[in-house]
Order: structure tokens, then C-alpha cells, then sequence
């Protein structure tokens, strides 16, 4: 369970679930990027104090698995590594590359001695274990890279059993002398085929599935949400329970991907994505088909489990007791409609965004000279000129991920990165925008692939008008960022009606007068693409058309007694009725 795709005022109730099903250790990812957002700047606060959430695990009587990466795939943007690294153009991801090693063992100096204090080697706390880096062997095979990763995390205290964690295709890579072996997997033959390598690479070793897979990820465009039969769930765990002995559910409670940090997958050579696409990101829900839902139900699977690990409840080993049961949260509610009223033109957005002029040729949000060095991160970002005439547009190579391309305000075409060198006419000279969508970075790539070294965002190509090529743009940061939407706050919002194109953003207000905040999803069918906005938190990305999630989560806690402030960024249409409408069962597809 990752702390970081839940509430923190609900880490307790799912503890206490984890607690009560039978299982006695606590697993969980480390995300560098939201850690350190910008070099050197370090945040363990609310939803990041990893230290909290592993002394809660603690008093629940859970031991406490780390995973500290520095990548850890996850479906997390950029496999949770920080995108200002790609601002170096020479940037190696996952290397022994100097640059990505010195910025990995700064990082660890400052995240480790934050718990480490809290290893049960260290007075009894409760961290048994950590892993060197995540699933490396099917991403590369220098021993070398690893062995810095192991020298860095016992410089800065790590002093529990060290292990590494492979699929299929790079349990034998990614191994580590006198290290121990873990698997992942979910089909009993792939179980049988990697406790083989197990039982010969290491024969005196303990056998562990470190990712018993209990579903799987949504992309959008998906033609349904991901699930996996209780019966096949049933027999596959009993297999795994029987032959490995020890098992971490992955994942148990996923949860779900905040404001912009979902991953992606991207198809490399002889790796074909689904219907013919290169690029596929991730939805917004983390729901998983898990033993909990998206916002913490128990599910037949759940009890399915709590029956079957009873049967070793005697050899199970606890920290210590549980002091608390499960307690029902409440049910979720469905709010009063919210009426959008009032709004923001792209224009009057882009006011309050950082921006810059770029001499020469456009570069990608990363390489820009922003926020300090550290690039723009996540979001949009538009790149405006002036040109003097139409003509035959031509765009050589991938402008990543998703744009819309607008003349003097009016739309003239979409495409994305699946179509590489696109065309399109304009038929006059005006203000060109080109507004980019960074709809996730890829978190994943097969072994000697160059995919992640290559997750730059926005335009870093060339464009020509009839064999003219354009430099020379004014480039605007449509983040969302906490200092984004404390300017945009300060814009004087229009009478809805006097919006009369997109992309825009509309404001609402919701009154909450019950005493219990309850939990709700916000049906997002009738809308187009964007983002939704609470009380300053990015809920994430809605995208109803291409599916197959409809509704956003929308957790309880973060709503206030009294006035609650709805804020929709929406880059594709304008509805007919901008409302936002609350309903208690989320559609996933």
C-alpha cells in the first residue's frame, strides 16, 4: 500500500485492513519525485511523511517493508523518478552515469535518515528489509549499477536484509550476489517457471513472491476496466501461498493517481501496444481490481483472503498486538449538483503561469529555463508565435504527448504522439498556439530499449510553414502548481456566459452542512478532457470519451465543512450544462 495515493487521514483504517486480513508486514514504494520536486528541495509533509506512515504501520503491529527505488515503476510518472534529471540532455536514466549517480546518492542522504532509525536491527522498530532498485534486470544488466545502489543504502544506515525484485524477464539480470532473489508474477506457470530459477540460483535462500499481482492497471482508451476472476485470484494465490511460503499482495489497496502523476507505457521494437499505438498513459483511478477499492471497501477478494491466510495464522509473527478494529467509514454521499458559474478564458490562465520567450528553436518542458533550472514538470505547456502567413504546417518527429493547435483562438486540429511527422493547413497568419498535454511519463522498459531517456514533454521538433522553419516562441507553464493556482485565485473570474470558447477554466461552489465529510465520485460523463480542481488539490485527470474511467474519486477528508471551491480545467469542449454531478459508485469502466 503506497502512502503517497492515499489520504493520510486514512492510513489507519487501511493498516487496520491490512492488519486484519491475516497479513503481518507492511510493503511500500518511495517516489523521488515527489520527495524532491526540485533539486535539493525535499518535502515530507502530509501525504509524504513516509516516517508517520511507518510508525502508524508500527503501532498497528506491522513489520514494514521500503522500497526506496530510486525508480519503482508503479505506473508513477516517470517510474517515480524526478523529471528535472531529464534537463540534462545527456541524461541516463538508471546508470552509472555520474551525474544521475551523484543526484541518487544526494537524494538517499537525505531520505534514508529519516527512518532508518526505525529498523528492527536499530531497538526493535519495525523496517525487516529494503530493495535495491525495482524490477532492474528486465530494464538492463550492469551488476555494477546495483552495486552502487547497495554501497549508497548502507553508507546512509541500512542494515536489514537487502533484496532485489524481477518479472520474468529479468529474474537472472537483475541479481546480486549474496543478495536475495524475489519474484513477480501472477499465473501459477510463471510461478513455476521462476521458482525453478529460484530453487537453483539460490537452493538455502528463502522464497518470496515480492509482487503477487491481484489485478491490473487501466489505460486510457482501455475498452474496459482491468480484472481478474475470483477463481483464478483463488487458485493462483493458493499455489503461491503453498510453494513460496511468503507473499506481498501487490497491490492490496491501490489507491489512486493524483493530480498529473500517473505513468505510461510506450511501445519499443517488437513490443506492440494494443490497436496499433506507441503511447498509452494511465488513468487517474489506482483501483487495481485490488483486495480494496479505490477508496478502501473490502471486496470478495479481501474475503476470500482472510479465510485463506487463517489457516496459518499460527505460524503467522506479528510486531506486536492491534489495538484497534476495523471501523465502517462512512458511506459514500452523493453531494448536491455543482453549478459552474463562473470562469477563466485560456488567455486570462495563462496570466498567472511562469513564462518564458525561447530564441531559436522550442525545447521540451524539461530543458526550459524555469523554476530555478529545475524545467516545468507536469501539466500543459503552450508555445505561442506570431506568423505572418498560412501555409502547409509540417511537424517532424513526436511532439509529446497530446496537442491542440489553435489560430487567433480558434481550434484547427488535434493529434498526439502516435502520429510522428503530422500535417495539417493554415490558411492565414494570426497567433499560433500549439497547447501540449504531458499526459504521463513511461515508467517501464524492456531490457536495452531507449525509452525513459527519452520522456521529454512538449515540443522539442521542428516545424515549418511551406519549408520555413518557426523559432523564436513565448512558452507558458500551465502547471497547476501550488503558485499557479495562487495567481490564477487572484484573476477576476467571468459570468460563465461570457466564455465563449475553450480551452477554459470554471469555477463552482459546493456547501457542505452534514457533520460527517463522506466520501463521493464526480461523474464526469458529458465533459471532454482535463483536470479537476478541490479546495487547491488536483483530484487528476478526467477523459470520459476515450474511457474507460468516468467518474473521479473525490476522498471525504479533503472536503470542508461549509464552502468548498470545484475548479475544471477543460481543454476539448464546452459543455452543454456545466455542472458537476456527485454519485456514490464510481464507473471504471
Amino acid at each position: 500500500m503506497h502512502y503517497f495515493r492515499i489520504p493520510r487521514e486514512y492510513w489507519r483504517d487501511r493498516l487496520i485492513k491490512l492488519r486484519s486480513s491475516g497479513c503481518n508486514v507492511l510493503e511500500t514504494y518511495v517516489p523521488w519525485n515527489l520527495h524532491e520536486p526540485h533539486r535539493g528541495e525535499y518535502n515530507f509533509k502530509d501525504m509524504l511523511d513516509l516516517r508517520a506512515y511507518v510508525k502508524l504501520a508500527e503501532e498497528c503491529g506491522l513489520f514494514v517493508i521500503l522500497r526506496p527505488g530510486p525508480y519503482i515503476c508503479s505506473e508513477w510518472d516517470l517510474g517515480g523518478l524526478p523529471s528535472w534529471l531529464l534537463s540534462d540532455s545527456e541524461m541516463k536514466l538508471r546508470s552509472t552515469y555520474q551525474p544521475f549517480i551523484k543526484s541518487v546518492e544526494t537524494y538517499f542522504q537525505e531520505l534514508l535518515p529519516h527512518v532508518t532509525d526505525l529498523q528492527y536491527s536499530n531497538g526493535g522498530g519495525p523496517i525487516i528489509a529494503w530493495q535495491i532498485e525495482n524490477e532492474y534486470g528486465s530494464f538492463g544488466d550492469d551488476t555494477n549499477y546495483l552495486l552502487q545502489i547497495q554501497k549508497m543504502m548502507k553508507e546512509n544506515g541500512v542494515c536489514e536484509l537487502v533484496f532485489t525484485s524481477d518479472n520474468e524477464q529479468g529474474l537472472l539480470n537483475g541479481a546480486v550476489d549474496r543478495v536475495l532473489m524475489t519474484a513477480n508474477f501472477q499465473n501459477i506457470e510463471l510461478g513455476k517457471e521462476m521458482l525453478q530459477i529460484l530453487q537453483e540460483k539460490q537452493p538455502s535462500m528463502p522464497r518470496m513472491c515480492m509482487e503477487f499481482w491481484t489485478g491490473w492497471f487501466d489505460h486510457w482508451g482501455d475498452s474496459k476496466h482491468q480484472v481478474w476472476p475470483l477463481n483464478e485470484f483463488e487458485e493462483s494465490l493458493k499455489y503461491t501461498l503453498e510453494e513460496y511460503g511468503n507473499i506481498n499482495f501487490y497491490m492490496f489497496h491501490g489507491g489512486t493517481n493524483f493530480a498529473f502523476m500517473n505513468g505510461a507505457n510506450e511501445q519499443t521494437e517488437n513490443d506492440q501496444l494494443k490497436d496499433g499505438q506507441d503511447y498509452l498513459a494511465d488513468v487517474t483511478s489506482y483501483d487495481y481490481d485490488a483486495l480494496l477499492t479505490e477508496r478502501g471497501d473490502t471486496t470478495p477478494k479481501y474475503d476470500l483472503t482472510v479465510e485463506l491466510l487463517s489457516k496459518y495464522k499460527s505460524e503467522v509473527v506479528y510486531l506486536g498486538d492491534c489495538p484497534t478494529t476495523i471501523v465502517t467509514l462512512p458511506a459514500p454521499h452523493q453531494y448536491d449538483d455543482v453549478m459552474l458559474n463562473t470562469g477563466l478564458s485560456m488567455d486570462e490562465v495563462l496570466r498567472s503561469a511562469v513564462s518564458v520567450d525561447i530564441k531559436g528553436n522550442a525545447v521540451a518542458m524539461e530543458m526550459l529555463p524555469v523554476n530555478n533550472g529545475n524545467g516545468q514538470s507536469y501539466g500543459w505547456i503552450l508555445y505561442r508565435k506570431t506568423i505572418e502567413k498560412g501555409g502547409k504546417v509540417n511537424v517532424k518527429g513526436q511532439v509529446r504527448d497530446r496537442t491542440l493547435v489553435f489560430l487567433d483562438k480558434k481550434l484547427v486540429t488535434t493529434f498526439d504522439c502516435n502520429t510522428p511527422e503530422f500535417q495539417f493547413e493554415l490558411e492565414a497568419g494570426g497567433v499560433l498556439d500549439l497547447l501540449i498535454e504531458n499526459m504521463g511519463r513511461t515508467n517501464y522498459q524492456p531490457i536495452n530499449k531507449d525509452v525513459m531517456n527519452s520522456q521529454r514533454k512538449g515540443l522539442n521538433n521542428t516545424i515549418t510553414v511551406d519549408g520555413v522553419e518557426l523559432t523564436d516562441w513565448s512558452v507558458y507553464c500551465l502547471d497547476f502548481s501550488e503558485d499557479h493556482l495562487a495567481g490564477i485565485k487572484e484573476e477576476k473570474f467571468l459570468p460563465i456566459d461570457e466564455i465563449t470558447s475553450g480551452p477554459a477554466l470554471y469555477r463552482g461552489h459546493l456547501k457542505v452542512t452534514s457533520l460527517s465529510l463522506a466520501d463521493t465520485f464526480i461523474d464526469m460523463s458529458g465533459w471532454g478532457k482535463g483536470i479537476v480542481i478541490l479546495n487547491g488539490r488536483n483530484l487528476g485527470r478526467y477523459w470520459p470519451v476515450k474511457g474507460p474511467t468516468k467518474t473521479l474519486y473525490v476522498p471525504g477528508v479533503w472536503l470542508s465543512q461549509g464552502d468548498n471551491e470545484f475548479m475544471v480545467w477543460e481543454t476539448d469542449q464546452l459543455p452543454a450544462v456545466k455542472t458537476l454531478k456527485f454519485t456514490t459508485t464510481p464507473n471504471l469502466g
